[in-house]
C-alpha cells in the first residue's frame, strides 16, 4: 500500500517559494518539519490562503483543509532564549528589542540601565555573574 502524495506550495513572506511533496496521510506537524528543513529555518507558523493558522501539529492535512496544489505561507517564529548566571536570569525574544532580566541585581538581574541600547540583538550570553548581548554591528552590551 502506498499513500497518495500531495503537492503543497509553501512561500515565505520574502517571496521565496518551494513546492513540497508530502503523503496525504501526514499531519500538520509533518508539513511544518518538511518546510523548516526545506527553507533551513527554525520554528515556522503555517497559514493557509484562507488565513487559517495551522496550530494543531497532530491534525491531519485533510482535516486542516489542505488539498493537492494548495498554497500556504510559512512565517518564521522568533525564538526565545533563556540564559542564567549563578543568581539571575535573562529572557530574550529574538523578534523584539528587549531582554528581560530578573534575580540578583549584582549578578545581572537588573538590565534597566542598558535597555535603550539593546537594538538588533543577535546573541545573548551569560557568565557566572553577568549577561552580554551581542548586537548586529558586533558591539557588546553588558
Amino acid at each position: 500500500w502506498q499513500s497518495k502524495m500531495l503537492q503543497i506550495n509553501v512561500a515565505l513572506p520574502s517571496g521565496k517559494r518551494k513546492r513540497l511533496e508530502i503523503a496525504e496521510s501526514s499531519k500538520v506537524g509533518d508539513l511544518k518539519i518538511l518546510a523548516q528543513q526545506s527553507f533551513g529555518q527554525g520554528s515556522l507558523r503555517l497559514v493557509t490562503s484562507e488565513g487559517k493558522i495551522l496550530v494543531d501539529n497532530l491534525e491531519s492535512l485533510q482535516n486542516a483543509g489542505l488539498q493537492n496544489g494548495d498554497h500556504v505561507t510559512a512565517v518564521v517564529r522568533p525564538a526565545l532564549k533563556l540564559a542564567a548566571t549563578e543568581r539571575a536570569f535573562a529572557l530574550w525574544y529574538s523578534g523584539a528589542n528587549k531582554i528581560i532580566t530578573w534575580g540578583d541585581p549584582d549578578s545581572g538581574g537588573d538590565s534597566s540601565r542598558v535597555q535603550s541600547q539593546l537594538r538588533k540583538v543577535q546573541q545573548l550570553q551569560a557568565t557566572d555573574s553577568a549577561f552580554a548581548a551581542i548586537l548586529a554591528d558586533g558591539s557588546v552590551i553588558s
